[in-house]
């Protein structure tokens, strides 16, 4: 890795800002040179904790900054994103990475114009176990995603659609290289005034059928996966980061045989991984642009899920 330094900061210091500020506080790899958050309070806790900078203003904190993390509620991340650009900041940018498909293609355009890395936190991207599934050739006829969590306060803002489907739905047009032609939403509102369970059926123009639920109404976090393929079924489980390969296949005497087989898979801290990523990206200056223009295209089709499923709520 390159010795060289990049000076950090941390905008939204909340739940997972203060997971940023963990990581990013011992790189050494990095100078975390200050915190900002419009919580005060929070703000000088996590600024004691740690022994970081607490700035006074946004602007106070970009200026003496090469890249930030923007960790703060989706409504406001154009505003943070945009200004972050325009002082020439490299940004990290929490999922999804906008609340509007308008404004975040204004991020890519200024991304592009002043030539900067964008890197959008979809972080199941870097987990092992997806990780070692797509280092290996795939042909999915069809998949099962469950994403469940246990009631919490966070994020009831927002449908549960871009809160936790879109983790699924980022992972699956990885998976299922093709354009949808179809999807089939239903969701329910329980304890918020957003939808809090959401089911998915996406119909793609290759054939694949993806079938799609989450939920922040259950009594235990789930995240798995579970692929058809011609003869086998690969269960992927992003939570314990395991993977399970089923098989079936006719031995000489046209018997089926079935295989089990535990895939090995390395287990590292995803969100260090992401964060390095971003880092080597500045320092090797790539500014590929796949990254973020996957994260726009999973917030395009979580909208659309959303618009689906709210229809039907109108016209009950």
């Amino acid at each position: 890795m390159n010795n060289k330094k990049i000076k950090f900061g941390v905008v939204g210091v909340g739940y997972l800002g203060k997971h940023h500020v963990k990581h990013l506080e011992k790189f050494d790899f990095v100078d975390l040179v200050g915190i900002y958050d419009v919580n005060k309070g929070l703000m000088q806790k996590v600024s004691s904790t740690y022994n970081l900078p607490a700035m006074e203003s946004l602007n106070e904190l970009l200026k003496k900054v090469d890249a930030v993390s923007i960790v703060t509620p989706t409504k406001n991340h154009f505003e943070v994103a945009d200004k972050a650009l325009n002082q020439d900041c490299h940004v990290f940018i929490e999922k999804p990475i906008s609340n509007s498909i308008e404004s975040s293609n204004s991020i890519l355009n200024k991304v592009t114009k002043k030539n900067k890395v964008a890197h959008i936190g979809h972080i199941e991207r870097f987990n092992p176990a997806f990780k070692s599934f797509m280092e290996q050739n795939h042909k999915p006829l069809f998949l099962e995603c469950h994403r469940l969590t246990k009631i919490n306060n966070r994020s009831m803002d927002v449908s549960v659609v871009l809160d936790l489907m879109i983790h699924d739905i980022d992972l699956v047009i990885q998976m299922i290289n093709s354009p949808i032609k179809d999807m089939i939403a239903d969701g329910i509102s329980v304890i918020s005034e957003n939808i809090d369970l959401a089911n998915v059926k996406l119909i793609f123009e290759n054939g694949s059928v993806a079938n799609l639920t989450a939920s922040r109404i259950s009594n235990k976090d789930m995240r798995k996966i579970r692929v058809f393929e011609k003869q086998k079924y690969i269960s992927i489980d992003l939570l314990n980061k395991q993977i399970v390969e089923h098989s079936a296949n006719f031995n000489e005497n046209k018997k089926l045989i079935f295989n089990n087989q535990n895939i090995k898979i390395d287990h590292y801290d995803a969100l260090a991984a992401e964060l390095t990523h971003f880092y080597n990206c500045i320092i090797n200056n790539n500014t590929d642009l796949d990254n973020i223009s996957n994260a726009i295209e999973a917030l395009k089709i979580a909208q659309q899920i959303n618009n689906i499923i709210q229809s039907k709520r109108v016209t009950k």
